[in-house]
């Protein structure tokens, strides 16, 4: 006998509260038959699930939201568990918008754990390889306003070491 999940939102969120990973996935396959403002929804609570795998699977769909869903991605990278800020910040990261850059530095810059630390460097790296030299304008831009210290140069050096001289110059220092 095979058991059939209702397909709406309220009970995939519920399901999701649950510790059944099978379920879980179940869900994650049946997303299709959702509209598209609950598709999302669900993909970003997944995003906050203990599986790394289900949380990888969504940041590879929520990525096709593009900067539509930068505000709520950047709403979890300032909160929840270590898995979600480095899921959230992981997909900020694969959907490039500049407008996430300030929260993934701030990431890179504060986060106590390594892994958050690791998925905001490689952000940034994307941030910069799907955005040139206008990633550098709004580095500019964030610093003007926020005054951005040595260890965040020193961070950004380490993410974009083909950029130094670059950076140095949005900093104002001089490292020869």
């Amino acid at each position: 006998m095979k058991i059939s999940i209702k397909t709406d939102k309220g009970t995939f969120l519920k399901i999701l509260k649950e510790a059944d990973f099978n379920k879980k996935l179940k869900i994650f396959n049946r997303l299709d038959d959702l509209s598209e403002t609950d598709r999302i929804k669900i993909l970003l609570k997944i995003l906050e699930d203990s599986s790394w795998y289900l949380r990888e699977q969504a940041t590879k769909e929520l990525k096709q939201y593009g900067s539509k869903i930068v505000p709520r991605l950047r709403k979890l990278c300032s909160k929840g568990f270590w898995f979600t800020r480095a899921a959230a910040c992981r997909t900020l990261g694969e959907i490039g918008d500049l407008d996430a850059t300030e929260t993934v530095l701030r990431l890179l810059s504060n986060d106590d754990n390594p892994t958050v630390v690791k998925e905001a460097s490689t952000a940034i790296a994307k941030l910069f390889e799907k955005n040139g030299e206008q990633f550098l304008v709004r580095l500019e831009q964030i610093n003007t306003e926020h005054r951005l210290d040595a260890s965040a140069l020193a961070i950004l050096k380490d993410c974009l070491p083909e950029k130094k001289n670059q950076l140095d110059e949005i900093f104002g220092t001089n490292s020869k």
